[in-house]
């Protein structure tokens, strides 16, 4: 490649930044249905047509926007995975990482709601598609990994199939958090923290798995102040810890 070449792909590359830092704001300020191309071409300076040279349709994108958040998310996971403890214990990092991520990424699940219904999936671009799917993919083996690591070391009983303990995994947490910012909802339920009721949520979910050491067979809070001291020094979470 030449250096002219290497030069454009690097200018392009800090262009699609610019553009994806100044959608996100937009986005989290006037939501999806406002987002309005024309501001967003004022606040880079570019055209709107340079816009759509990188990103076909509006939901393209907010796509893209969903997936460089997603690739964190990803990242944040799989540092999590390599927390040194019992199978449970590294579960336990994921969802200390989950609950971080929805801290730094406040409407992220709101978009992926958005993300799921047909008529936005189809008018973003395939390659799009592809690399939602590929960060998505991430997650899931990261906690897929440990929980096969579970059943191969006793922790969860032998027969239990992997995907299913995952997948009723992400379905509460999934749920949690998106109802969890729902301020009706928060105040019918008498909820006051959210991210606490979600890692809860999530330990009935293992607890009902009969995945060990159990709830009352462990001291989990020293396995979260392990897991803030030694993968997340810098969270938010657990201030007290």
């Amino acid at each position: 490649m030449s250096v002219t070449a290497t030069r454009k792909e690097r200018e392009r590359s800090a262009r699609e930044e610019l553009i994806l830092d100044h959608a996100q704001r937009l986005l989290l300020r006037d939501g999806y249905q406002n987002l309005n191309l024309d501001e967003l071409a004022r606040a880079i300076e570019y055209s709107k047509g340079t816009i759509y040279l990188h990103f076909q349709t509006k939901e393209d994108l907010t796509l893209a926007i969903a997936v460089r958040a997603l690739k964190e998310r990803a990242d944040m996971f799989e540092r999590a995975a390599k927390f040194a403890g019992r199978t449970r214990e590294r579960a336990r990092a994921i969802g200390f990482a989950c609950c971080e991520f929805a801290v730094c990424h406040r409407d992220y699940f709101n978009i992926e709601m958005m993300l799921k219904s047909a008529s936005f999936w189809e008018k973003a671009s395939e390659d799009r598609r592809r690399a939602h799917n590929v960060q998505a993919g991430r997650c899931f083996r990261s906690m897929n990994t440990i929980v096969q690591d579970a059943i191969r070391e006793g922790d969860l009983p032998t027969g239990t199939h992997s995907e299913h303990v995952v997948f009723s995994l992400i379905a509460i947490t999934m749920g949690s958090h998106i109802v969890g910012v729902n301020p009706d909802i928060q105040f019918y339920c008498g909820i006051e923290n959210p991210l606490e009721l979600a890692r809860r949520n999530q330990d009935l979910v293992c607890d009902g798995w009969n995945w060990r050491p159990l709830l009352n067979e462990w001291d989990y809070s020293a396995t979260d102040k392990r897991i803030k001291a030694e993968i997340f020094p810098d969270t938010t979470l657990l201030k007290s810890a």
